[in-house]
């Protein structure tokens, strides 16, 4: 395993791109575009806020629509938009690994948002009642405000990452060293960790995921999206022997599947059981399915 001071390098070089994204977003929401991208998905622009707190952190965002009468619609869409939680395993997969531009994360945010749209269209309406609210007019934001909320945005997403990531570390640690038996392992494929996650192996063989170190960080990112990055930090020497067809396979697959527990338990309690169960159901096949023509047609081409 590598050391800490390696990980800590690690997880500091995703501060600059996050702070980028963030700088990026925040002169979007306070240009007004997101107002437009409201009116065309037919949001009332009251509700704009839940798709600009979407970009940050689903559950507030399924908390702020609580009281939208589409809220289960728009459910949808915000369970697809990838979380500042993500950024570090998307950050660490397709700039440190790949050694993709910074422009791919941007593309698979736009690729995001188009599959959200196209759901909202498949999604039928429970009100159609039209809006009248005003639109917020595009314009140019105040640049020194952009960069001011950014830094405040970046230092919260910081300590919400290191806290996230000593968690799981301790976890991690521990079922990768540790037998059934609770007795200390040198090789970790004797551990709990490759014990528990070899059973769901099968499952995930079609999509290439079918090593029990990418399913181990697939299984954390359930409980909190930041934690998955941080199984494949204690595991470089897996990470670096990944085809990139299982890469793109994984990216795909965690930038869809279901959120953490703390936006399932959103769900459900804005929007009902039922429509928690649904959401989780079509992102796990949705994600389950694009991250299968990923991996079969990458395995083609490279």
């Amino acid at each position: 395993m590598p050391s800490l001071g390696e990980i800590l390098s690690v997880l500091i070089e995703f501060i600059p791109q996050v702070f980028l994204l963030y700088l990026i977003l925040t002169v979007l929401e306070k240009s007004g575009l997101f107002s437009q991208i409201a009116r065309v998905l037919q949001i009332p622009v009251a509700n704009v806020l839940p798709v600009c707190l979407s970009f940050n952190c689903t559950t507030m965002a399924v908390c702020a629509a609580r009281d939208h009468p589409q809220r289960k619609r728009l459910v949808h869409f915000l369970a697809l938009i990838p979380c500042t939680a993500q950024l570090p395993m998307l950050t660490f997969l397709l700039i440190s690994v790949l050694r993709f531009p910074f422009w791919s994360i941007l593309a698979v945010y736009l690729l995001c948002i188009v599959v959200g749209m196209i759901m909202l269209m498949l999604v039928p309406k429970i009100s159609a009642e039209p809006t009248h609210e005003p639109v917020i007019p595009l314009n140019f934001p105040h640049l020194g405000q952009c960069l001011w909320d950014t830094i405040c945005q970046t230092l919260v997403f910081m300590k919400k990452i290191l806290v996230a990531f000593a968690v799981s570390a301790f976890v991690i640690v521990f079922l990768a060293r540790f037998s059934f038996e609770f007795k200390f392992v040198q090789d970790s494929q004797q551990s709990i960790l490759f014990a528990i996650c070899g059973v769901f192996a099968p499952l995930f063989a079609p999509i290439g995921l079918n090593h029990p170190v990418l399913i181990c960080a697939l299984l954390f990112g359930l409980i909190a999206k930041e934690s998955a990055v941080s199984v494949l930090l204690f595991f470089p020497q897996v990470v670096n022997t990944l085809p990139v067809p299982v890469i793109l396979s994984l990216v795909t697959f965690f930038v869809f599947y279901p959120k953490c527990l703390a936006a399932q338990t959103a769900i459900q309690q804005h929007c009902g059981r039922r429509t928690g169960v649904k959401v989780f159901l079509v992102n796990l096949l949705l994600a389950y399915s694009l991250s299968f023509v990923v991996y079969t047609v990458c395995g083609i081409f490279i």
